[in-house]
């Protein structure tokens, strides 16, 4: 996916300001055609969120002189500039969904072809317009499935073996950043999340503090049970964040669990 986001920027640059490009675009063009094709040899076809769209909206520039899109973006308005804001969106959010899009290509080869292909083309198409039938999943698996879409901005739900459309995601997820990583957590668990993540940053502050006090003096009975206390606290709430987000450390699992 970074390298795609590369290869989009060097072709923006060359098409629109005739930036001298070509070696760079060229090298990632080959980095990714080989990624694609280590894809391919271990049953992974490397297909992303609202694709189709992508493929549209690229289509819609060619139609623009350089001139136009120069002159569009200097402007912020009208067309060009429209396409180029609809493009960068979808670019963002597959950056941003990078790591559920792997879980995706990951749950994929376990599938039967003609699954994949039409879970696949939902994927690209940005929606779920029929039923898809998996048996090649347990109706876990199925689950797995319908929320990593879901998370994707691919409204659909799981019913047992079958991946169906829905007016919206049914399952209400939020993503969060925790220990400067993307967690996604239920809206239910989001407030004891936040709570938790806020006295584990005051007490982390606190032990700081004790711990630099301890350096340059002895500390005597009472200011070392006080100190063990405080550690006590930062370990029960670190089993508590555990818990909260037992879900989520399921899942970062998955490469494991689905060989």
């Amino acid at each position: 996916m970074e390298l795609n986001k590369k290869k989009a920027e060097f072709e923006f640059k060359k098409l629109v300001f005739g930036s001298d490009s070509e070696k760079e675009l060229a090298a990632v063009r080959a980095g990714a055609e080989e990624l694609a094709g280590k894809a391919r040899a271990a049953g992974v076809e490397m297909t992303y969120p609202n694709q189709n769209k992508l493929e549209e909206l690229a289509k819609v520039l060619e139609g623009f002189s350089p001139a136009d899109i120069k002159e569009s973006i200097k402007a912020r308005g009208g067309r060009p500039y429209e396409v180029l804001q609809e493009r960068g969106a979808v670019v963002k959010s597959n950056q941003e969904n990078r790591l559920e899009i792997a879980k995706l290509w990951l749950l994929a080869v376990r599938m039967k072809p003609e699954e994949r292909k039409e879970t696949f083309g939902a994927l690209a198409s940005g929606a779920v317009e029929s039923a898809v039938k998996i048996e090649s999943l347990d109706e876990a698996g199925v689950k797995r499935l319908a929320r990593f879409m879901q998370r994707c901005g691919i409204a659909c739900d799981a019913s047992g073996k079958n991946l169906e459309p829905a007016d919206e995601s049914p399952q209400k997820e939020v993503r969060m950043e925790v220990s400067h990583r993307n967690v996604w957590v239920s809206e239910t668990v989001v407030p004891q999340l936040r709570d938790n993540l806020m006295k584990i940053q005051s007490l982390n502050s606190r032990i700081q503090l004790k711990n630099a006090e301890r350096q340059i003096k002895r500390f005597n009975d009472e200011e070392e049970q006080d100190f063990a206390t405080l550690q006590r606290q930062y370990l029960d709430l670190l089993k508590e964040q555990d818990e909260l987000l037992r879900e989520s450390k399921d899942e970062e699992n998955i490469a494991v669990t689905l060989q």
